[in-house]
């Protein structure tokens, strides 16, 4: 069985970019109090690899509710 996750995500220009993911209005029943700046998210992938000279970050893919 999975977990639920939710994810903020913040941009460093734009900043929240998940404001109002999770609200009533955005995820229809699957709204979560607490949780309205936040996207539900099925599942969550990163990978970092430690090459001996530093790790590099490849980037994160997650899948959300459209």
């Amino acid at each position: 069985m999975s977990n639920i996750v939710y994810l903020t995500v913040t941009g460093e220009q734009q900043g929240s970019i998940s404001a109002g993911c999770g609200t009533s209005e955005s995820t229809g029943n699957r709204w979560q109090s607490g949780h309205e700046d936040e996207t539900f998210t099925f599942s969550l992938l990163n990978n970092i690899n430690n090459t001996g000279l530093g790790s590099q970050f490849h980037g994160i893919t997650f899948c959300k509710l459209i």
